[in-house]
């Protein structure tokens, strides 16, 4: 009996080696896609607090170079030059800032969101630069304090609010976890958007409008295939920033090209 039993615990015992490693088959693929997505979440917040320094330096730009959208768009890449560094040497600093360079222009949208047309008609004065020999159509900016408090006829708001510079940036962010990069994108690319058939037959990618119809929005220039995707192994996402200061200089509207310029379009 005594050999029976030990047989009978060694056939008990090797069942439940096997039970447990079923479970293990069925567990490890879970969590290794949630330790994945955990990664990947972590890069976002890094890069979403990247992106809001970088757009509050370049409304800093802005702010002293009467609004230049070409300042501006130095002053993004510079803070988000961190995000592509891969070496601490000077060569790596130079290569990180070329690759941001290259990002916001391909994959950056810089709107100005104040001042407006509106407040430009309302304010807007031309100053003549004798050292420059030209005259510029300008919102003044010197002497806020003292000047009348009135509200503008089309804009709603007085000279001194029309000196705040408000800018809203999107930048495509390249999700690259392996599996959580692709399933990140198509979750908040397609979920809630439904086709016209009321299904999610399309990919979420258009050049004027959405893949479902609807105008254009400045985040579609990061929406790529399936196809595109695997080909180019990028899955972007698009993240959102906003930054306001007040202008150190008079704001020009041919310095921002036009009020509501945006680049990378």
């Amino acid at each position: 009996m005594e050999g029976f039993d030990v047989k009978h615990r060694g056939m008990r015992k090797r069942r439940m080696t096997g039970q447990g490693m079923t479970e293990f088959l069925v567990v490890a693929p879970l969590l290794l896609f949630f330790g994945f997505v955990t990664v990947q979440f972590v890069l976002l917040y890094q890069a979403k607090s990247t992106l809001d320094v970088a757009l509050l330096e370049a409304a800093r730009e802005g702010a002293v170079n009467h609004g230049s959208m070409e300042t501006m768009q130095a002053g993004l890449a510079r803070g988000l030059a961190p995000l592509y560094t891969r070496s601490a040497d000077a060569g790596g600093v130079q290569a990180a800032l070329r690759a941001a360079q290259r990002a916001v222009g391909e994959r950056a949208s810089i709107e100005i969101v104040s001042p407006t047309v509106a407040m430009m008609r309302d304010f807007a004065r031309p100053r003549f630069y004798p050292a420059e020999g030209v005259a510029h159509d300008e919102i003044p900016n010197d002497m806020l304090m003292y000047r009348d408090t009135t509200h503008g006829a089309e804009s709603d708001v007085n000279v001194q609010d029309a000196n705040l510079l408000k800018l809203r940036v999107h930048y495509c962010f390249d999700l690259n976890v392996p599996v959580a990069n692709k399933v990140l994108y198509y979750a908040t690319n397609t979920i809630g958007d439904i086709a016209a058939n009321g299904v999610f037959s399309r990919e979420p990618a258009q050049a004027s409008v959405d893949a479902y119809g609807s105008p254009k929005r400045p985040e579609s220039v990061c929406r790529t295939t399936l196809v595109d995707g695997g080909q180019s192994q990028r899955w972007p996402v698009a993240l959102e920033s906003e930054a306001i200061v007040r202008m150190q200089s008079p704001f020009r509207a041919e310095a921002a090209n036009e009020v509501h310029a945006t680049v990378g379009r």
